[in-house]
């Protein structure tokens, strides 16, 4: 078949969806289906494309002509993307929000300029997390007469109101009563038929599918895939995500190719690293208070992002042990977790993140590294249920702390994580069956002939 799938994220950025896709399109190819990816020219956390490939992950990357109507450009396997025009964007949400629709628009534009007749999709993929994207597909599959399989990643619509984004982003220049009338009920209803309209919504969690199939939205659960490199032992996991490539040297690798991480002889304390998005929704700034009142824990944090300022602010009012560093990649990356004893997963105390689990939950769990996770709801059960590590109330700090110093006891007694596990899983099995590339990818693939069918 051929699919086209819709996307304000893809290689060579780095990031989450970034790579989801980049091992989703790898599985499809190889299945024998064509798929054209529409999505704008690289620019991901920057606001444009020439501070990416300045930087240190797009450098020597191979760029493409923007023109209106799309350009054809070629993957690292040989896959086909039609990148699209973009706005330049910043670190305020309207704008980023403002880039978004304009992709999206050029996505759009791009699929009936370039992709009828004879070129014509057999379905349609969108993806977010960029909500313009799910209305331009929703609109293609109407103009084309094709079927839309929208992926949500996140509990969209919920967090718009949960969040507040519409008078976050938009507050200083509508009044309150149309922006209150934006969040709660337009742009949700709006987002909500556009999920009833589609053949099939694919989440990551059974809470959101569930909640879901109560609005009358047709849902099917595909996890996100931890990549075979990171199940055969590779280290180095990205400050965003991206496939790593190289293991540090002095890592002791066991028969079953993962990493034994065992605190050195005599040394005392708790290394902790955070690895990816720096954003409000992650609340690391409740970690850092939590640092205050624990002893003999130690947070690095490697990546980037909006909060990142303000957090090292709190950091230094508290005057407490984190590292900052920007996101890394490859042998820099794989330093940073040969020095940490555990890895942190967290999301702040939003509802709808009951129904959320991080895709890093799943990298940690592939390679045994013990996870302390501030999280609930679906995100603590499995961490629990696997014995994968400890868990924390969302926005507690008095929780948190207390189970950063749960997790400092048990690795200098030397413990080891995910043994005799309640669900008979342990961790890392766990994923192999559940969201490894594997799964994930024949779990699309079914979607997606069932719904072409």
């Amino acid at each position: 078949m051929r699919i086209v799938l819709l996307s304000h994220y893809y290689y060579p950025e780095v990031g989450a969806p970034q790579r989801r896709w980049r091992i989703l399109v790898d599985h499809l190819r190889a299945a024998g289906h064509e798929v054209i990816t529409v999505a704008p020219h690289p620019h991901y956390p920057y606001p444009d494309r020439d501070g990416f490939f300045g930087s240190r992950v797009g450098r020597g990357r191979r760029r493409v002509d923007v023109r209106l109507g799309g350009t054809w450009d070629t993957g690292i396997n040989g896959e086909r993307i039609l990148r699209v025009p973009y706005l330049h964007s910043g670190s305020s949400m309207a704008r980023q929000m403002l880039d978004q629709t304009v992709s999206a628009t050029g996505a759009m534009s791009a699929v009936i300029d370039r992709l009828r007749g004879r070129m014509k999709p057999d379905v349609i993929v969108s993806t977010t997390p960029a909500l313009p994207f799910l209305l331009a597909g929703d609109t293609l599959s109407r103009l084309l007469r094709v079927p839309h399989v929208a992926e949500v990643r996140d509990a969209w619509p919920d967090l718009i109101s949960e969040m507040n984004l519409v008078s976050g982003a938009l507050g200083k220049y509508l009044p309150g009563t149309l922006t209150s009338s934006l969040e709660h009920r337009l742009l949700p209803n709006l987002l909500t038929r556009a999920q009833r309209r589609a053949a099939v919504v694919v989440v990551t969690t059974d809470g959101f599918k569930h909640r879901l199939e109560q609005r009358g939205v047709t849902a099917e659960v595909v996890r996100s895939g931890v990549s075979p490199a990171e199940l055969e032992g590779a280290s180095g996991l990205t400050a965003t995500g991206a496939i790593p490539l190289i293991p540090p040297a002095e890592e002791t690798v066991s028969a079953a190719g993962i990493a034994n991480r065992k605190p050195a002889a005599g040394r005392t304390g708790l290394n902790l690293l955070y690895v990816g998005t720096v954003g409000r929704s992650q609340d690391l700034s409740t970690s850092i208070r939590a640092l205050a009142r624990t002893e003999g824990v130690r947070l690095r944090i490697v990546g980037d992002g909006v909060d990142t300022a303000e957090l090292k602010s709190v950091a230094a009012a508290h005057r407490v042990p984190v590292e900052f560093h920007s996101q890394h990649a490859g042998a820099e990356l794989a330093a940073h977790w040969d020095w940490a004893d555990a890895g942190l997963v967290s999301l702040s105390s939003l509802e709808s993140y009951e129904c959320t689990v991080p895709s890093k939950l799943y990298s940690l769990m592939a390679r045994r590294i013990p996870v302390l996770g501030v999280v609930a709801g679906e995100a603590a059960d499995i961490i629990t249920g696997t014995a994968a590590g400890e868990v924390a109330i969302p926005g507690d700090i008095t929780s948190v702390s207390a189970a950063m110093g749960r997790m400092r006891e048990r690795v200098e007694a030397g413990e080891e994580f995910g043994t005799n596990p309640p669900t008979g899983q342990e961790p890392r099995e766990w994923v192999i069956r559940h969201a490894s590339a594997a799964a994930m990818g024949q779990g699309y693939e079914r979607i997606l002939t069932q719904v072409v069918s």
